[in-house]
């Protein structure tokens, strides 16, 4: 049966999937996008053989949890859009925040994974080579070297973020889409 959730009480579970698939959504936004604009740089300042190592752990801590927020949250927003009325906005804006979300995963496989192969051959390249070593990468490709690597994955994930992070402001949309206006009278 579709809601509109206009003149009808939201059932607890809806209520309670919708809170899951926005914060969790909201959560992975904020995950990716403060890695890129924060980590990221901070990693940039170390010499190349630290700073890549570095990324590692970044990025394995990384991998365990985005993905699962990302099917989460598409799961809570999806089970909320399966309830609601086709011809609703709030259906509309649900089912896009279902769809955006895990996106990031094909987006990962098709644009990063390039990127995390050089920098994992780069880890296992400077693995012996001491981590303060400021000139490790003497005589390398300006593109190839780690921090140019850093950099370009700091953009990717960035755009991977705000997929996440639209995701996160349809699924909100689509939350307050359905209340009716409130006139509130000074007093």
């Amino acid at each position: 049966m579709a809601i509109g959730f206009n003149h009808e009480q939201v059932p607890v579970g809806l209520k309670i999937a919708q809170a899951v698939g926005l914060t969790a959504s909201a959560y992975l936004f904020g995950q990716n996008a403060s890695i890129s604009y924060i980590g990221v740089p901070a990693l940039m300042q170390a010499p190349a053989p630290l700073a890549v190592k570095q990324w590692d752990t970044v990025y394995s801590i990384g991998k365990k949890t985005a993905p699962a927020l990302a099917v989460v949250s598409s799961l809570a927003l999806g089970y909320v859009t399966y309830h609601l009325d086709p011809r609703s906005l709030h259906y509309k804006l649900n089912l896009a925040a279902t769809i955006l979300i895990p996106s990031i995963i094909p987006y990962t496989f098709a644009f990063i994974v390039p990127t995390n192969k050089k920098l994992y051959e780069k880890l296992r390249s400077l693995a012996t080579t001491g981590l303060e070593d400021k000139a490790a990468e003497v005589g390398v490709a300006k593109k190839e070297t780690v921090n140019a690597l850093l950099d370009k994955w700091a953009t990717l994930n960035l755009i991977r973020a705000l997929l996440a992070g639209a995701g996160a402001v349809l699924a909100a949309w689509g939350t307050v889409s359905h209340l009716q206006e409130t006139v509130f009278i000074a007093s």
